[in-house]
C-alpha cells in the first residue's frame, strides 16, 4: 500500500481512481503538495500528520483536489 493512500478522501473528491497508468502522476502530485516531509519509500507519522493538516483545512483540501483533478 502506497503512503499516499492516506489521501483517499482527496482522491475521491477529485474523482480520481488510481490506476497503473496514473499512479506515478498521483504520487508526484501528493509528494509535491505535502513537501519534503514525505520522503519516498517511507510511510511515517509525517504522512498521517500531513493528511490531518490537509483534511482539517478546507482551503488546502480544495487545492490538493484541484491539483489531483489535473490527472484526469
Amino acid at each position: 500500500m502506497a503512503c499516499w493512500k492516506w489521501f483517499d478522501k482527496a482522491l475521491k473528491d477529485a474523482g480520481i481512481q488510481v490506476t497503473a497508468k496514473n499512479k506515478a502522476r498521483v504520487d508526484d502530485i501528493i509528494h509535491r503538495y505535502i513537501g519534503d516531509k514525505a520522503a519516498y519509500g517511507r510511510c511515517s507519522a509525517q504522512w498521517k500528520s500531513a493528511k490531518m493538516a490537509v483534511q482539517g483545512n478546507p482551503q488546502r483540501m480544495q487545492e490538493l483536489v484541484s491539483q489531483l483533478r489535473s490527472v484526469g
